[in-house]
């Protein structure tokens, strides 16, 4: 071997270490995330009474119903005689 003048220098060892996290992961963090949106705006309607059916008829507007008199009528009706071409 060869003397290049460094004596009794240490050995210099150089180590790397990769790690890899799989490139992924951010999609199910998404997917919760809208997940908690759509289930919280569901829960803002139910509970605010938005999903309530409207065709109940129990609305009560402390209105009273006018009480119309009307006469009584007699119509009679009579059938024509059928029509010609």
């Amino acid at each position: 071997m060869s003397d290049d003048g460094r004596g009794d220098a240490p050995q210099v060892v150089h180590e790397t270490t990769v790690v890899d996290g799989g490139g992924g992961g951010g999609g199910g963090l998404i997917a919760l995330g809208l997940l908690m949106i759509i289930l919280g705006i569901a829960a803002f309607l139910y509970f605010g009474g938005y999903l309530e059916s409207v065709d109940k008829g129990d609305v009560n507007v402390n209105v009273s119903a006018p009480s119309l008199d009307l006469p009584d009528l007699n119509v009679t009706t009579t059938t024509s005689p059928p029509k010609g071409n």
